[in-house]
């Protein structure tokens, strides 16, 4: 039988009411789950739209929030940023971490098991202003107006919501690896636990340095390490090494990759300018990888052509007619203000989006060591088939900094990274003979020992074999483990289980 959409409405707000985040003060943020155009199953509770980010911003700030039902996570909330800069938090939402995904060469949308609703309260927010749903204008010069204006945001969503006194966990990939301890910091310095109540952050596949080490002082470590992958030619590579070796980057690695590192010498100098002549290692590799394959992609190495289609019209990002949230009807639904859309096209008047980039020290320098040493819960994730940033080089500036009464990791990161099954049990054995067609699909997350994982005085490492620089859209599994890491569902990552941690979770 058919149910009327007036009744469906009801029927949403109905059951939203029941929600301790169901108000008056946020009716009008409420999106119907059961309505959000190509989604044929209800996505649950859910609130999206704007809110100042003033006095600091002159605008406001898009988010989407998604309660949990998870009985874990009454005290927590926690943030998701994408980064680039200028990339919308929604692009991680459609095809890593919400309720629903659209991932690319797939035709509609699909329930996600590995959300991170089910672990968490999680709110996607789109900024700076000028980026995604947040309009502008554009007003950031470096992180610490990110900060500032975050803040000022933060503020509102949780008075709006009645999210005061809960803890608060920041997450997100790439550039958020700039944003997030800026932030984290910022917070922390309020010593307000009423709203910036900061317990931990999870930063995949960031950026912490300068670009220079980590594209072209560590590319040559991951294609000698993916050598089938690169198919680069001997005379290429014979080349690359030569020049790697004169612009001092091979000299760098060699001297930052100790473990542990000296702790009486000075920290490391900056590596050197790609700019200069016959230095530009990374570009050069990129280059010539792409005359072998011509669908070479940075963020996972492995791809090919063709492309397949993506709804969000990732990684071109441009607006079009195919990219999901540029459509009028998913604006209205997500209560969006009528917008031309892209997942990476932010508003070059913004100075920190401008030719000359954010002025700002890396995090690593600055505010890193801070929230590792006042969180003692932090994150450092990097997919190994990430070219677009390099694991040995995030890996390096973890070497050159310190924090918590020591420089870098004492020990070389060796420990598994274990990730359960989806639902537990039922491990297929080595050598076992399987039907391949009754295999669960949850399975092809990838389970069992995926990665590197390694902890040392508050920071943990995690290096996952099969991911790329979106590391929960290539290992979902991965990334849900790290999260219950974070949260303090578990203990550690090396430990062999058979389920993930009980309370909502797959």
């Amino acid at each position: 039988m058919l149910i009327p959409y007036c009744v469906l409405s009801l029927l949403a707000t109905a059951a939203s009411a029941r929600s301790p985040y169901h108000t008056a003060k946020t009716e009008g943020f409420a999106v119907n789950g059961s309505a959000i155009p190509d989604i044929d199953f209800d996505i649950g509770e859910s609130y999206a739209g704007y809110l100042d980010n003033s006095p600091s911003g002159d605008s406001s700030l898009y988010f989407w929030f998604f309660p949990t039902t998870n009985p874990n996570a009454t005290d927590e909330i926690t943030i998701w940023l994408s980064g680039c800069p200028g990339c919308s938090s929604l692009l991680s939402l459609i095809q890593e971490t919400g309720p629903f995904l659209w991932k690319p060469g797939t035709y509609k949308p699909t329930r996600n098991p590995y959300s991170w609703n089910n672990l968490t309260n999680i709110v996607y927010v789109d900024q700076p202003a000028g980026t995604g749903f947040s309009l502008g204008p554009p007003t950031v010069h470096d992180e610490e107006d990110v900060a500032r204006e975050f803040m000022d945001f933060w503020v509102r969503f949780m008075q709006t919501f009645a999210l005061q006194d809960r803890k608060v966990y920041i997450t997100g990939e790439s550039w958020a690896g700039v944003y997030i301890p800026y932030i984290a910091s910022a917070m922390l310095d309020k010593e307000n636990s009423t709203y910036f109540d900061v317990k931990g952050v999870h930063l995949i596949d960031p950026v912490i340095n300068s670009m220079e080490m980590s594209t072209d002082a560590s590319a040559l470590s991951m294609v000698q390490r993916n050598q089938p992958l690169f198919a680069l030619n001997h005379t290429f590579m014979t080349d690359i090494t030569h020049r790697a070796s004169q612009c001092g980057y091979t000299d760098l690695m060699n001297l930052a990759l100790q473990f542990p590192p000296p702790q009486d010498s000075p920290p490391l100098p900056p590596p050197p300018s790609n700019q200069f002549p016959n230095c530009s290692i990374w570009e050069s590799i990129t280059s010539a990888a792409r005359l072998l394959n011509p669908c070479f992609n940075p963020y996972n190495i492995r791809d090919y052509c063709p492309y397949p289609w993506n709804v969000m019209n990732f990684p071109s990002s441009s607006a079009g007619p195919h990219n999901y949230f540029n459509r009028s009807d998913v604006q209205k639904a997500i209560n969006a203000y009528p917008t031309d859309y892209s997942a990476c096209g932010a508003d070059n008047s913004a100075p920190i989006f401008g030719d000359n980039g954010d002025p700002s020290p890396p995090s690593s320098f600055t505010k890193l060591p801070s929230v590792v040493e006042r969180t003692n819960n932090t994150i450092v994730a990097h997919g190994a088939l990430d070219f677009a940033l390099v694991a040995e080089g995030t890996l390096a500036t973890i070497q050159n900094m310190s924090w918590n009464g020591a420089r870098g990791f004492q020990r070389e990161p060796e420990g598994a990274l274990f990730v359960p099954y989806l639902g537990g049990g039922g491990y297929p054995a080595a050598g076992d003979d399987m039907d391949m067609s009754s295999l669960r699909m949850d399975w092809i997350s990838g389970a069992g020992e995926v990665g590197v994982a390694h902890t040392e005085r508050g920071l943990t490492f995690t290096l996952v074999f099969l991911a790329g620089h979106q590391m929960p859209q290539y290992t979902p599994g991965a990334a849900y483990r790290q999260l219950e890491l974070l949260l303090g569902r578990i203990g550690d990552l090396s430990t062999p289980v058979e389920t993930f941690s009980t309370g909502g979770g797959p």
